[in-house]
């Protein structure tokens, strides 16, 4: 009897077996995504193999329900990587399967031409300097080996990296070989088309997540059949299906959107290298501020590291003015005299400016004066986020909404105020003071529906807009000519939240913003206003000194025994009842203690500790911390399936997490 092995997208690490249908070849039905009854629920798996068995063990199978493809999905590479996946990412076959096939994708009952897509325009090439001569004759010297490298191209804001792209990336096509380049917003998504379009026309896709689903369906088709041969788009573009990838380019790559957060917890860069080895091909990673684990990996010649330390024509590196808000008068506004005064000057020249301030909403809290207790999220332990125009609390975890309380729920005070600033506040502040002024802010209240980005992008780029706010989405590579001043509202934002990346997480925001400005003629200026204007990450950003950055901030990585001279693994314990998911936290210590110590797997342990939201969507939430090397935080991973965990229990583990929060 012949019988389809399906993988299913569960958190089950094994295929399942079902009968083909009557009057379908099995063999035809390999490779395709399926619909299976399993239990009482309808669901779609993988078709991987077909395989004949004993008819004595076929009568308790059931039969596949539909087959959803016209054509093989799943080859050779496509089990690999899901196999890598599957093993380095603790997750079922059917879970990477699902992750590098997705099961959302419908065929079109008619193949529908991209509307991404446009004819190739002649544009104005820009003469090459020496730096970026050099970089491209590197990486398409790798190119034409057929050679699988990798590349770090740290290059400073400004400093023409598209125009290397758009070279290494013509050398690729002319040795008939496909190109991925990863973005890290899909708020770039309408920069790189339009820069991309003009220099490869209608070889050019668009994959990110307001693709719909069909849509996707048509460029995973035309991806593997060979129609398109360069795809652009954020995290899961990674996984498009060319058969002879020769070029990966991942811009910005420090950026943590390429880490999934989400089970299978992959990292795209990770996924770029392995794709890359398989196929002999290219990987070139890209920032002003890469990273410090692909910095350390340069500088160790596991990357070849090629740097460009000039902006394009000589232009100047914008000049940073740190201004400290510690003598700040308490509940006055974040918009000091001297940033006011500097965003006038600004205006009256006719000139843009980009206002950064990583917090949405009006204000991040409301406190009672008379009790100081802070209105929280009934379900989740964090502030609620204060809004104007309606007045009303939100969320931003798990979506709540309320009122804005009259008195406090404490002491029944109606002394209630407004705490922190966020970008609606400084909107409203904006437009008071300067009245005529356009201004566009961009955080995840107005970006929400399809064309929020190209309006923005457009709109900026045409000089509709005078400034431009926004939270850390503005800092996503933006190229604005008429932009020549920035105004960082609160650099002290990420700097002290727990987490061993936080500050260098803040230089790179700071860095990445002030590169926005001083892009055209006019050399530009940066405000910086700080509360610890003597913090090294602050005097590193203000000289634009990455490698000082990265000397100080690696030893005390080091120190403290945290990435890159580890590993790490974060074990989430998560139960609606507190008292059992303290319990089953503690007791799950002390069973992973001892797995180390009999196996002698040379870890770490910490915690068990609560998460920095402690309580999410009713949820409550405890870590446990592993560091140690990957190796023996894959063998540890083996045995948490022993644990017996109280009822309701969920535990899950995530390796390499972005936070520790």
């Amino acid at each position: 009897m012949i019988v389809l092995e399906v993988a299913i997208p569960i958190p089950l690490n094994k295929t399942f077996y079902y009968l083909p249908s009557k009057s379908v070849d099995p063999k035809d039905i390999v490779g395709k995504r399926v619909k299976v009854s399993f239990g009482k629920r309808t669901l779609v798996g993988y078709a991987i193999t077909c395989q004949d068995i004993d008819d004595n063990n076929s009568f308790k199978l059931k039969y596949i329900l539909d087959v959803l493809d016209n054509v093989s999905l799943i080859t050779q590479e496509v089990i690999k990587l899901s196999e890598y996946i599957s093993k380095n990412y603790i997750c079922s076959l059917g879970e990477s399967l699902a992750s590098i096939i997705p099961v959302s994708m419908k065929p079109p009952k008619r193949f529908l031409k991209n509307k991404d897509i446009l004819n190739k325009i002649i544009q104005e090439r820009h003469t090459l300097n020496t730096q970026q001569t050099n970089a491209v004759n590197l990486i398409n010297k790798a190119i034409d080996k057929n050679n699988y490298v990798l590349f770090l191209l740290h290059g400073v804001t400004g400093s023409g990296k598209t125009e290397v792209y758009i070279n290494i990336i013509e050398n690729a096509l002319k040795h008939s070989k496909s190109v991925i380049m990863l973005i890290p917003e899909i708020s770039l998504t309408p920069q790189f088309v339009n820069i991309m379009t003009k220099s490869f026309g209608s070889d050019i896709g668009i994959w990110h997540s307001g693709v719909s689903n069909i849509e996707k369906y048509n460029l995973f088709l035309k991806a593997k059949t060979g129609n398109i041969r360069v795809m652009i788009g954020a995290r899961s573009a990674i996984f498009v299906p060319f058969e002879n990838l020769g070029l990966i380019i991942i811009d910005e790559e420090h950026e943590y959107t390429y880490k999934q957060d989400q089970k299978p917890s992959y990292d795209a860069r990770e996924i770029a290298k392995w794709r890359a080895n398989y196929h002999n091909g290219v990987v070139v990673l890209c920032s002003a501020t890469p990273s410090l684990e692909t910095y350390k990996d340069a500088l160790d010649c596991k990357i070849s590291l090629i740097k460009i330390n000039e902006r394009i024509n000589n232009k100047e590196l914008p000049e940073m003015k740190i201004v400290s808000l510690k003598n700040r008068i308490f509940k006055s506004s974040l918009l000091l005299p001297g940033t006011v005064e500097a965003i006038s000057k600004t205006l009256t020249r006719k000139e843009q400016i980009v206002v950064f301030l990583n917090r949405r909403g009006y204000a991040p809290a409301i406190m009672c004066r008379e009790c100081g207790s802070v209105y929280q999220c009934s379900r989740c332990s964090i502030s609620m986020i204060f809004y104007k125009n309606p007045d009303l609390l939100k969320c931003h975890y798990c979506g709540q909404i309320k009122r804005l309380p009259i008195t406090c729920s404490v002491c029944k005070s109606k002394k209630i105020m407004v705490f922190g600033t966020g970008t609606q506040k400084i909107e409203a502040e904006l437009k008071k003071l300067f009245q005529n002024v356009k201004i566009f802010r961009l955080d995840g209240d107005t970006v929400s529906s399809k064309g929020s980005y190209e309006k923005v992008y457009n709109g900026i780029k045409n000089g509709e807009y005078d400034i431009l706010l926004g939270t850390q989405m503005v800092s996503k590579g933006f190229d604005f000519q008429k932009v020549s001043l920035v105004c960082i509202m609160d650099a002290d934002t990420s700097l002290y939240l727990p987490g061993f990346r936080s500050v260098e997480k803040t230089f790179q925001l700071i860095t990445q913003v002030a590169g926005l400005c001083g892009r055209g003629d006019v050399r530009g200026s940066v405000i910086v206003q700080t509360n610890h204007s003597n913090h090294y990450v602050i005097k590193c950003a203000k000289n634009h000194d990455f490698v000082s950055f990265y000397n100080i901030e690696i030893e005390h990585r080091k120190k403290m025994f945290y990435p890159p001279y580890c590993n790490l693994a974060k074990i989430s314990i998560k139960n609606k009842i507190e008292k059992t998911v303290d319990e089953d936290s503690v007791t799950l210590f002390s069973f992973i203690d001892k797995i180390i110590e009999n196996f002698n797997l040379r870890l770490k342990l910490l915690g068990p500790v609560s998460a920095y939201i402690a309580k999410l969507d009713n949820v409550y939430r405890r870590y446990i911390i592993v560091k140690g090397e990957r190796q023996n935080i894959l063998k540890l991973a083996d045995y948490l399936d022993m644990f017996k965990q109280s009822c309701g229990t969920i535990i899950n583990i995530e390796i390499d997490p972005l936070n520790l929060i």
